[in-house]
């Protein structure tokens, strides 16, 4: 399905901020775990399947598991098996609400010819080895001691847990990598992956062509490019300020390679600042629902409307989601 939805030129929506809408909207404090998010894979499935619900009702093409920073080791309180299993529920509770939401807009849309929805899909979001840390080294790099090969055997531990998982999403999401050198690992790994699905790669950035440790976006967008499940490379939980240049660059680099069939992923954050003494958002300091959509659609025509993907990433919303889908497709 998937491959199919990306012959097309038409850009894509990507749902927004998963932990920071459960805590908003369903009082979850998520700040105490290092599974964040993921720990609701057992405390309460049904939080995480309202949020995807959430997410498509607001116009998402394509929404993310809830497993960004799963892994057996965040899971200490339960056994290898046990934690393995919680990990692939991530994957049946966004496919559940896809069939949920797909069985509602058929409904509702039954006798409206304009209807021009196709079923979203689905993407196993992956972060990076700095998101296990849970220490923000996903906006550094900084992974200390870790070697290449610790890196190398953390992804690998985790993609071998979904592989039986694999025909159930569309794409499998490497999301906030900071790092050429972790580039370069995800690129090592997925040469081996058998029957991978359509992947993306999408890196933080610390300003306008950098990634979070430091080196230049086009070598890692270069480390990426020599995998063919690599449909798409760009930012994610980026400053807003920073996107239209990022994504730019981003364009630009895949068409002096040749390969304008690939596709750009763009997700920021919605600029707000995190107080790391009393973690929390300070929210005043991002930028509202209304300027998002509004700053979208300047973003998708920097690409000319074709071959994005776009949606957001911590702190935005519903909402958010919602005027973008409104400012794109109007």
């Amino acid at each position: 399905m998937s491959l199919q939805r990306l012959n097309s030129t038409k850009p894509l929506i990507l749902d927004g901020g998963t932990s920071t809408h459960l805590e908003r909207a369903y009082h979850k404090n998520l700040t105490s775990t290092v599974l964040w998010s993921s720990s609701y894979l057992y405390q309460d499935p049904q939080a995480i399947r309202n949020v995807h619900l959430d997410y498509l009702r607001a116009g998402a093409d394509i929404i993310s598991t809830c497993s960004y920073q799963a892994s057996v080791a965040g899971f200490k309180e339960f056994t290898q098996a046990e934690a393995e299993e919680l990990m692939k529920s991530s994957v049946s509770l966004a496919t559940e609400a896809r069939d949920i939401f797909w069985d509602e807009y058929q409904k509702d849309n039954k006798e409206n010819s304009q209807s021009f929805r196709d079923i979203p899909l689905v993407a196993l979001s992956l972060g990076p080895y700095g998101a296990v840390l849970c220490n923000g080294a996903e906006y550094t790099g900084d992974y200390g001691a870790a070697t290449f090969d610790d890196i190398l055997r953390f992804h690998k531990e985790r993609l071998d847990i979904y592989a039986p998982m694999f025909s159930q999403v569309d794409f499998i999401a490497f999301e906030t990598i900071p790092s050429l050198q972790e580039a370069n690992i995800i690129q090592a790994l997925l040469k081996h992956v058998p029957n991978c699905p359509p992947t993306w790669v999408s890196f933080s950035c610390r300003n306008s062509h950098l990634v979070s440790h430091g080196e230049p976006l086009t070598e890692c967008i270069n480390a990426c490019m020599d995998v063919s499940s690599v449909v798409a490379v760009g930012v994610n939980c980026t400053n807003p300020q920073h996107v239209g240049d990022l994504i730019g660059i981003t364009r630009r680099q895949l068409d002096d390679m040749g390969l304008v069939e690939k596709w750009v992923m763009c997700y920021p954050d919605s600029g707000a600042a995190w107080d790391d003494v009393r973690k929390e958002w300070i929210i005043a300091t991002g930028i509202s629902a209304d300027t998002f959509g509004t700053l979208s659609k300047e973003w998708v025509n920097i690409v000319d409307k074709k071959r994005i993907i776009i949606g957001g990433c911590c702190n935005t919303t519903p909402n958010h989601i919602r005027n973008l889908r409104l400012q794109v497709f109007g």
